[in-house]
């Protein structure tokens, strides 16, 4: 082979194996910083000595009955098989992990969870299924005393400190529906538009009309809102307005609309491929450091993230203590969860009983 042959296909190897060096220093430059903003967002609740006291739930169940997190797991569900191809799967066989958002911006003081939400991941039949709890929802606390759900986070705060909210939080949601909390994630409201706008918007389906004469703002003022019946796709600004606006309706229609938005956020993450592909994802966890929360480990985060490459959205089931499922108690006290409905709601949740619930 010439001489000049040689030094251009030498050249020509150089080349390429610089970019391919190039490409994978970014690579780990990117996966360094994204592990760094993980990093940031993983706290450790504080250790708390609660009393072990069965929950209205758990008290309910006939005799002889198992408990709604010791029953077995429902056959699989068809097309909802979990990954196992050469891919961490879930470590434990049912996760339960409790969503919390909060109005409060990074450094201001504490406020109470405006949206809590539910997650039960199940490992061997591939059920993922999802609890809207209203805010105000009366409840006792663990630590004593009663008062709305939504004040456990910033009650557990001031009295234990820096995570005492998280695991009263989880502490009071897992007595009241007779289930163990194992992780929990709390959510900035502006970190939820940030995500929704790095991710290019959503597309939701609203059912019905919605008119808000008096939403609430930022600077204490209130706007006029509208959304018209329809699919359209929502900037993150919108998305946030549509999730909590309440006055059309009440909290349960809220619970409503905020979980067709933790829907829509899902199947835009699944359109986009953001739970295989490696790139871009310092982009995304540098949008949510300082806005997100959470005890779970960054092994289950990669065990959660490879199962949910598996799941279809229409097999996500949707559950609400609404309504239909409350009494309503003197003031100063707000509503409670009627036992019964209760009981009903969380075997469905668990699947240890039948449901019809889906993504509609």
């Amino acid at each position: 082979m010439p001489l000049f042959s040689r030094r251009l296909i030498l050249g020509a190897i150089l080349i390429l194996s610089l970019i391919v060096a190039a490409t994978m220093l970014r690579l780990a430059l990117e996966w360094r910083q994204a592990l760094a903003n993980i990093d940031s967002m993983i706290v450790t609740p504080a250790a708390i000595d609660l009393p072990a006291e069965p929950s209205t739930a758990a008290e309910s169940l006939p005799i002889g009955a198992s408990a709604p997190d010791q029953v077995p797991a429902p056959l699989p569900r068809p097309g909802t098989q979990p990954s196992t191809a050469g891919a961490p799967t879930l470590s434990q066989a049912s996760l339960n992990i409790l969503l919390l958002g909060t109005d409060a911006r990074p450094g201001d003081d504490i406020t109470r969870t405006d949206a809590m939400v539910l997650i039960r991941i199940e490992r061997d039949s591939g059920r993922v299924s999802m609890l809207s709890i209203p805010r105000d929802l009366w409840v006792s606390y663990p630590t004593g005393g009663e008062g709305r759900v939504n004040a456990a986070y910033p009650l557990g705060e001031k009295r234990f400190g820096p995570g005492g909210g998280a695991a009263l939080a989880k502490s009071t949601v897992g007595r009241l529906v007779g289930i163990k909390v194992d992780n929990f994630m709390l959510l900035n409201f502006q970190g939820f538009q940030t995500l929704i706008d790095q991710l290019g918007g959503i597309t939701v389906n609203v059912p019905e009309a919605i008119y808000d004469p008096a939403y609430p703002t930022a600077d204490y003022s209130t706007i006029e809102v509208r959304f018209s019946p329809g699919i359209q796709t929502f900037t993150g600004e919108q998305a946030l307005v549509y999730a909590r606006t309440r006055h059309a309706d009440n909290d349960f229609g809220r619970n409503q609309r905020q979980q067709l938005v933790l829907m829509a956020i899902f199947n835009r993450i699944r359109e986009r491929g953001l739970l295989q592909q490696l790139t871009s994802l310092d982009d995304y966890t540098g949008a949510m450091r300082g806005y997100v929360q959470t005890d779970l480990a960054r092994s289950r985060m990669l065990e959660v993230a490879n199962f949910a490459r598996a799941i279809s959205p229409e097999d996500v089931l949707r559950y609400a203590i609404d309504s239909n499922a409350i009494v309503t108690l003197p003031a100063p006290a707000t509503f409670a969860a009627e036992p019964t409905a209760l009981k009903r709601i969380v075997r469905q949740f668990t699947g240890a009983a039948v449901s019809t619930a889906g993504g509609k």
